[in-house]
């Protein structure tokens, strides 16, 4: 499996190949200028000696300014023209003009300055070694470039040192995040952060935060679900024992009875519970257009029968057409839910009206009917899984608004309890059109 790359890795490299091109480049460079002008300083030499030798202030048919046994730069001064030949005089070819030139002569390279004295009108030669010249130039190219590799050396190891300190923070949140209690996990300290990571810290608190919710939420689903099923276990394993100590066959016959509504209510309530669990899981599916009125009139049209049995008079008010997005066919078990809970808590001769509305481009589903309503205090608590508000007298395991909020947060949608004031619930789901 190919290695992640390593940014500190990479970073460090990139700056320190950038800062060695341009220090190398840059001493390099100026290592040739220093160079340059270093030829040029001699050559301003020796127009300072030829210009004493003009103004006839050196003297002599040959005169050396440097020690003759220095194996330093020798500058010679001797006539054009002198009146005899040693080895310390050049061999001059004929004829020379005045000014700066470069020769060979006996075999080693001149650097040459012609002059003609001002009092006399004597010609002068100013000569000093081309090889010299340039050793002392190259010497002080050197004196230049050499400290410059050295600051580049020292420069880089302070960027690689830098560069490892300044990801020490990311070091330390990466153990920070590695000793988490899955269980129970903390939010990470912004304290003595860059603020390049701060936002990064922010959304992994944020997202730390959530996974925390969700897991306080499953285990307080899991505790009040091991607590609602202990009792109707218990009551199915009573009935169990019941059925074998049946008097006659019609008792017998009405303990079995008992004991099926009990298995039917459990596996209601397992159901439920399933559904809930699959709702609160990270399970993502696609969502797909779906027409609400459809969905509505299919719902009224399954429940007639049963608000007919209970003697209430399910109605609609209004339906229009809408389109919204739908997901595995959680929309319908929504409106089912919400229809429903209206039947079974609203009391004989009671209605219920049924309204499906846009508003600001949103669907809008509400049912309102006539049954006691939910007291104040109790209205957003009701949401809360096998929350049963107080007074209340129906059967039902406290799940169905539970999952009804679930369905509603999937699909983007909102739901909201109200009591009317003549009496009676209202409730009221809004979700976005779809186009």
């Amino acid at each position: 499996m190919k290695a992640n790359r390593s940014i500190q890795r990479e970073l460090t490299r990139w700056i320190i190949l950038i800062a060695s091109i341009l220090i190398v480049t840059g001493s390099v460079v100026s290592s040739i200028i220093v160079f340059e002008e270093a030829k040029e300083l001699q050559d301003s030499l020796l127009h300072e000696i030829a210009m004493l030798v003009r103004k006839g202030y050196v003297i002599g048919n040959i005169n050396k300014l440097e020690n003759k046994e220095s194996d330093d730069v020798s500058i010679l001064i001797q006539p054009v023209n002198p009146v005899s030949s040693s080895s310390d005089t050049l061999s001059l070819p004929t004829p020379l003009v005045d000014g700066l030139q470069t020769l060979t002569l006996d075999g080693e390279s001149w650097r040459l300055l012609l002059v003609t004295q001002l009092s006399t009108g004597k010609r002068y030669v100013v000569a000093q070694q081309t090889e010299i010249r340039n050793d002392l130039a190259l010497a002080s190219g050197l004196n230049v470039f050499i400290p410059l590799l050295i600051l580049m050396v020292i420069m880089l190891l302070l960027i690689k040192w830098q560069i490892k300190n300044q990801f020490k923070p990311l070091n330390r949140l990466s153990k920070q995040l590695h000793q988490q209690n899955s269980q129970q996990p903390e939010l990470l300290s912004q304290k003595d952060l860059p603020m390049e990571i701060v936002p990064f810290v922010i959304s992994i608190n944020t997202l730390l935060n959530r996974i925390g919710k969700t897991l306080k939420k499953q285990q307080r689903f899991i505790a009040d679900a091991a607590h609602e099923l202990r009792t109707p276990v218990t009551a199915l394993s009573l009935q169990a024992e019941n059925v074998e100590k049946y008097l006659n066959e019609e008792d017998h016959l009405q303990r079995q009875g008992q004991l099926q509504k009990g298995l039917i209510r459990l596996r209601s309530l397992l159901n439920q519970l399933l559904d809930l669990a699959h709702l609160q899981s990270d399970q993502q599916h696609p969502k797909s257009p779906v027409s609400f009125k459809d969905i509505v009139l299919r719902v009224i049209a399954d429940f007639h029968p049963l608000a007919e049995n209970a003697k209430v008079d399910l109605g609609v008010l209004k339906l229009e057409d809408v389109q919204v997005l739908d997901q595995d066919g959680k929309l319908i078990q929504l409106v089912r839910n919400a229809i429903d809970n209206a039947i079974r808590y609203t009391p004989a001769n009671g209605k219920i009206d049924v309204s499906l509305l846009i508003m600001n481009g949103m669907a809008v589903f509400c049912v309102e009917d006539t049954g006691n309503g939910i007291a104040d205090e109790d209205l957003t608590q009701v949401f809360q899984p096998f929350y049963r508000s107080q007074g209340n007298t129906q059967p039902g395991n406290g799940l169905g608004l539970a999952i009804s909020q679930e369905i509603a947060q999937r699909l983007g949608g909102e739901i909201s309890l109200r009591n009317r004031p003549e009496g009676g619930l209202v409730f009221t789901y809004s979700q976005a059109q779809s186009y």
